[in-house]
């Protein structure tokens, strides 16, 4: 196993100590795209030019003059009381030196054992005071609008966005072509959620293509000084823009219009943090599949088998895209997404296998590597939040992390078919699933037909063809209220309105022999949760059916009649299908394909 990857061996700052101050410092941002120059024109281009420097400001107090002042003042206090040597009327006296003399030796012995104990506690105290003071002061925190802000505890939705910010990173030739090294795209949105005891987690991957309603945003000063107007969908905004047109407040407001998921926390990296925290790790092994991964614009050369990865070899793992994916994903950011996962997967293993989480030396160096690389919001900015926070995920193994990607496809907007567009219903499916607490399982979740109520209107022309289609879906189980006409259309679609249909939808999609569109008309700035009720099978001049009963399903009631089968089958494959990955399985499996970008 190589310990690092081909060409960075001369790279500082690898390997570094876990009590050791790392080397680096910097809080400028790099791409976490990848991409050469602005994208997008227009009204876009300040989403893909400015810089959010304001947003993150200098790092906060370093080691921190308060911690080190108190440290001292308590040591001088100490010091000036042991001065004061006792004198025969100066507190023992000669009736209580003859008593001290005159105890036991064993007595004796625990006095001045206890006596040294509680001094020890009192240094440890005050040494442990002086830490957590120093590491306060690391801290960058933010205040950042929409978050509820609460404990640690319970049940918890975090947006984890990395920075493509260059400027004042260090070795900004890895990073590639920014024409403002302010720009402060968030190239990577995570959202994390924890269920109510952290011991499952599921991490939803958010393109950062992809296109989305963007709410009215008040401007960053390098963006303007009013109001960033909202960027109603279809078309929309670049969701990755949000961050460097209104900072975090921004961001979370997007991602909160766009999901329906009220958000708890706010976590920020850049190039420097991410570089610094796998250092911190000791590096991350990761795997390369045949025939190895060579990407030049992120200086990825990696020969197939498994790697130690540490510093830019580990960025230039997670950045690449140009050597890697096959078919539609070739050499795009959704194949990038599964390396990153796969990456996620190894350090999740490695903190597990190591238990670093319960082990309070290795967890203290982590302590002092995050709070000096990571922007947080002002409720999760001390150290005892943190700490907390890592210590709660001691019991989750990484085999009960679900790494999940939003199911996307080319934007069909007239000249944005570079861009995405989220694929609906799967994409509500997924934010209802972690809105409301369950548990994924590697599919979709799918309701029992008898739940999912439906309308059929007829938009081909053919006569007959909603009645027909109403009795069928009525043998299946689902409940049809109804029957009607529409305009003619060429597609099939299922509409659904928010969130809380979305399951329906998707139920009623998976009982269709053809995989239908769908259409979600509940628009922005609507919160997306919407209400229960019927969703709309529009029949379109390519509808090919519904799925005959499933005989396996069927069961003989006391009157003879049959019952209709309860559930539906989740879709694995094929256009319904979502891709995700187990956060405990192995590092070599389930990883994008290289290719040679040279080639052809």
């Amino acid at each position: 196993m190589a310990d690092r990857a081909g060409g960075y061996d001369d790279d500082p700052g690898v390997g570094g100590s876990w009590g050791a101050e790392p080397e680096r410092r910097g809080w400028d941002e790099p791409d976490w795209a990848g991409r050469s120059g602005a994208q997008g024109g227009g009204w876009r281009s300040p989403a893909r030019g400015r810089s959010d420097r304001g947003a993150y400001g200098s790092p906060r107090g370093g080691y921190g003059s308060a911690g080190g002042s108190r440290s001292a003042r308590s040591a001088a206090a100490g010091l000036g009381r042991s001065a004061r040597r006792p004198t025969a009327t100066s507190g023992w006296g000669a009736s209580a030196m003859a008593r001290w003399r005159g105890q036991r030796r064993l007595a004796k012995a625990g006095y001045i054992l206890a006596t040294v104990a509680a001094i020890v506690a009192v240094v440890a105290g005050i040494g442990a005071f002086a830490i957590y003071e120093k590491l306060d002061g690391n801290i960058t925190k933010v205040n950042v609008g929409g978050l509820t802000g609460r404990t640690v505890y319970g049940t918890q939705n975090i947006l984890v966005l990395g920075s493509q910010e260059r400027a004042g990173q260090i070795d900004r030739k890895y990073f590639g072509y920014e024409a403002d090294p302010n720009t402060s795209n968030s190239d990577n949105l995570l959202l994390v959620h924890l269920n109510a005891t952290h011991t499952k987690a599921t991490v939803l991957s958010i393109p950062r293509d992809l296109f989305v309603y963007e709410p009215r945003c008040h401007e960053r000063k390098v963006i303007g000084d009013g109001y960033w107007p909202a960027q109603v969908y279809p078309p929309g905004a670049i969701i990755d823009g949000a961050l460097n047109i209104g900072g975090p407040t921004c961001a979370v407001k997007t991602v909160e219009d766009l999901t329906g998921i009220k958000l708890d926390h706010f976590v920020e990296f850049n190039f420097n943090s991410f570089r610094e925290m796998v250092n911190s790790l000791g590096g991350v092994e990761v795997c390369v599949p045949k025939p190895g991964y060579s990407d030049p614009d992120s200086h990825l050369h990696l020969s197939p088998g498994k790697h130690l990865l540490k510093w830019n070899a580990a960025l230039a793992y997670v950045r690449t895209r140009h050597g890697i994916g096959s078919g539609t994903e070739e050499g795009t950011d959704l194949a990038r997404i599964q390396l990153q996962q796969a990456f996620i997967s190894s350090v999740a293993q490695k903190v597990e296998r190591q238990g670093i989480l319960t082990d309070p030396l290795r967890l203290l160096g982590i302590a002092e590597t995050a709070t000096k690389n990571l922007t947080v919001d002002s409720k999760l900015g001390s150290v005892s939040e943190m700490l907390s926070l890592a210590k709660s995920l001691a019991h989750l193994h990484s085999k009960d992390i679900s790494l999940i990607t939003i199911p996307s496809t080319a934007d069909t907007s007239p000249g944005e078919s570079e861009h995405l567009m989220a694929v609906q219903p799967q994409d509500d499916v997924l934010y209802n699933m972690v809105r409301t607490g369950q548990t994924w399982h590697g599919q979709l979740p799918v309701e029992p037909y008898s739940k999912v109520q439906v309308r059929v209107l007829n938009a081909t022309g053919q006569t007959g063809l909603a009645a027909t289609t109403a009795r069928s879906l009525r043998k299946l189980g689902f409940d049809v209220v109804g029957i009607g006409d529409a305009p003619y259309s060429s597609t099939t679609t299922v509409n659904y309105a928010g969130l809380a249909q979305a399951d329906g939808a998707y139920t009623l999609m998976t009982a269709l022999t053809s995989f239908p569109a769908g259409n979600n008309t509940l628009n922005e700035p609507n919160w997306q949760v919407g209400h229960n009720g019927p969703v709309t099978l529009v029949l379109g001049a390519d509808f090919a059916g519904v799925n005959k009963p499933a005989k396996h399903h069927a069961k003989k009631t006391k009157s003879g009649s049959s019952a209709t089968p309860a559930v539906s089958k989740s879709v694995t494959s094929g256009p319904g299908a979502v891709e995700s990955r187990n956060g405990g399985q192995n590092i070599c499996s389930g990883l994008p394909p290289a290719y040679d970008p040279n080639a052809g």
